[in-house]
């Protein structure tokens, strides 16, 4: 019979008439032994206001049971009715060892005024219950914390002792009198300023009143007094890991942003990393002095560029914040943000839970609403949910590389350098593929010209022009002249017969000695000779090919003609070399074979490279792959 009544007391509570049947059925398969364990099962279970009500009905149950010849055979106990299954639940109810307060006797000697709190106290543990269509249910630990708490938010104490507690969440219905007595006594020094210390408990379950607006005014009320909290309990260490979270959450769920409209003020935020103050200052359309941040993140190593120096530096820098201004506007033309291509982008956070550790009740609040903290974390609305995002740093090291390079390969032309370089498009497809709508914008031809316009501006500005002639001390780095260079088109035919006639002279038979060569230089100044060779260099294009007829016969014919003339300049070990590097030999091993230094003779196949192609052929010891096709036609 026990079982039975147990699973009838599981069903959370029977109208008299259905308890009145179970009953008589429990009834007619026992003795008077079975009705006492009923009796005790309820004592243990039931609240004493209905304990009384099933004796009646036991009872009754008995007489007629005792009447009866026939005993129907037992049956099972009823499902619960739709009715019951269609009251609301929320997910945190309260369980028996949650409210299984401890009991303590009380002194005798108690005062007037403490036996009406400690009546208080007794009416506030009832209020965790309510009759909902005739049945007695339990509300939820959040909606019952705030009844409760609003029941006793005005009680003040003056308790003379401490009791301990170490309640992992604490709540009203599992304290004791003695360590409610002792909250009331802390709060109410709290509510003026003096925080002691106290244990854990006690000054949480403060904050969850605050938290669910209880004792305060208002939410900026409420705001406030969490603030001083966790300023002036110095004590509770562990404030600094729940606060930080708990404020942002009210943040959000408040509407306080007039009375405070950056919540970062009252945060103790970590120091930023440098990428994450660039990222920042990205969002806010703030693109000065990018150049460090974007090499770094970029597949495009422009520090070790023959064309970057300290000379050079400032003019990528500002060039870079004209680029960037520029592609701004482009892409958001485009209903694009520039932003999430440099820094990365906001995601959503799926471990987030309001209030996460606290006793909340979501219905105290204002309602939710879209907020950003930091460029870094924001709350927003997703499908009609709450969510919280925060930035995951993801720059499109492609993208970047693209942007710089053709930066660079813009000042090269517009500064008069005498190696020009051509970005490649496939930079940006690999960090594209699958996203149509962003590879159609940077796959456009104004995207290009925008980033070309936006740099002849930005030497515009600055009156940066190539100079007529490159000085002697230095073969890669021009100096820049502000001023127009203007050119006298009836002069150029005088200066190819110079240069002409010049070239005659520094072709000589193999056995013309050095003596002559000398004895010839010095009927030439050395800035003569230099401006000279100079012009003879450009005014000559077809001189390679003239050198080295007999080699580029031997190329396939469908091999560019920048392609041959590269493979013209090459000298033996240099073709043999990209000849094993393209076998996917150790580049390195293969240099030490033939006595020679990695690095000079990449730099040197690099250089020739660029005279050619425009551009370089090995990166990181590895031949580029876009270019591994032809060098595999020219080094064979």
């Amino acid at each position: 019979m026990s079982d039975y009544f147990k699973k009838f007391i599981d069903t959370s509570g029977k109208s008299l008439d259905e308890i009145k049947k179970i009953a008589e059925k429990m009834a007619k398969r026992t003795a008077k032994t079975a009705v006492k364990t009923v009796l005790d099962e309820a004592e243990k279970t039931v609240q004493r206001e209905i304990r009384r009500k099933i004796q009646e009905v036991v009872n009754e149950a008995k007489t007629i049971a005792e009447n009866t010849e026939n005993y129907p055979k037992p049956e099972k106990i009823p499902a619960p009715r739709a009715a019951e299954k269609s009251v609301p639940v929320k997910p945190q109810t309260l369980t028996p060892d949650e409210i299984a307060y401890p009991h303590e006797s009380l002194p005798d000697n108690l005062t007037e005024r403490e036996i009406q709190l400690v009546e208080k106290i007794g009416e506030m543990r009832k209020l965790r219950e309510m009759t909902y269509n005739g049945y007695i249910v339990q509300r939820c630990a959040e909606v019952t914390f705030v009844f409760q708490g609003d029941f006793m938010a005005d009680v003040t104490d003056d308790f003379p002792r401490t009791a301990f507690c170490a309640i992992p969440t604490p709540m009203y219905a599992a304290m004791s009198i003695s360590q409610l007595r002792t909250y009331f006594t802390w709060r109410t020094d709290a509510r003026r300023g003096i925080f002691r210390e106290t244990d854990k408990p006690y000054v949480l379950l403060y904050a969850y009143e605050l938290l669910n607006k209880i004792g305060v005014s208002s939410s900026e009320d409420a705001f406030a007094k969490l603030i001083d909290l966790w300023s002036y309990c110095s004590f509770a260490n562990y404030l600094n890991k729940l606060m930080p979270r708990w404020l942002k959450d009210f943040y959000a769920y408040n509407d306080i942003s007039n009375a405070y409209p950056d919540i970062n003020v009252f945060l103790k935020s970590p120091k930023k990393t440098p990428d994450e103050l660039a990222c920042e200052e990205i969002s806010n359309k703030n693109f000065q002095n990018k150049l460090a941040f974007l090499a770094v993140n970029s597949a495009y190593n422009i520090i070790k560029s023959s064309f970057f120096s300290e000379e050079t530096k400032p003019l990528l820098n500002g060039a870079t914040e004209f680029v960037l201004k520029a592609l701004d506007r482009y892409f958001t033309e485009k209903e694009l943000d520039l932003c999430t291509l440099l820094g990365g982008q906001m995601k959503k956070d799926f471990s987030w839970k309001p209030f996460e550790g606290a006793l909340v009740n979501l219905d105290r609040a204002d309602g939710f609403h879209a907020v950003k903290i930091s460029a870094f974390e924001q709350y927003s609305i997703r499908r009609g949910e709450p969510v919280r995002e925060c930035f995951t740093f993801t720059p499109q090291r492609g993208f970047i590389g693209y942007i710089l390079k053709s930066i660079e390969a813009r000042l090269r032309v517009n500064t008069g350098f005498k190696r020009k370089i051509v970005p490649n498009i496939s930079m940006l497809e690999n960090d594209f593929i699958n996203r149509e709508k962003l590879l159609n914008a940077v796959k456009d031809e104004e995207f290009s010209r925008v980033i070309q316009a936006a740099v002849d501006e930005f030497c515009r500005k600055n009156g940066i022009f190539p100079q007529k002639k490159s000085p002697k001390k230095s073969e890669d780095f021009v100096q820049y002249a502000k001023k127009d260079i203007s050119i006298d088109i009836t002069k150029l035919q005088e200066i190819r017969e110079k240069s002409e006639e010049t070239a005659k002279k520094l072709i000589v038979e193999e056995t013309v000695g050095e003596d002559y060569l000398e004895r010839l230089s010095e009927r030439i100044s050395d800035e003569e000779f230099d401006e000279k060779i100079s012009e003879c260099a450009r005014l000559s294009e077809d001189l390679p090919e003239r050198l080295h007829d007999e080699q580029l016969g031997n190329l396939p014919e469908d091999l560019p003609e920048e392609w041959r003339g590269f493979f013209a300049s090459l000298t033996k070990d240099e073709r043999e070399i990209l000849a094993e590097m393209c076998d996917g030999k150790n580049a390195d091993a293969i240099c030490r074979e033939k006595g020679l230094l990695p690095e000079t003779v990449f730099e040197e196949i690099n250089n020739k490279a660029m005279d050619f192609v425009l551009d370089i052929v090995i990166e990181n010891g590895e031949i580029i792959p876009d270019y591994l096709e032809n060098i595999k036609k020219t080094a064979r």
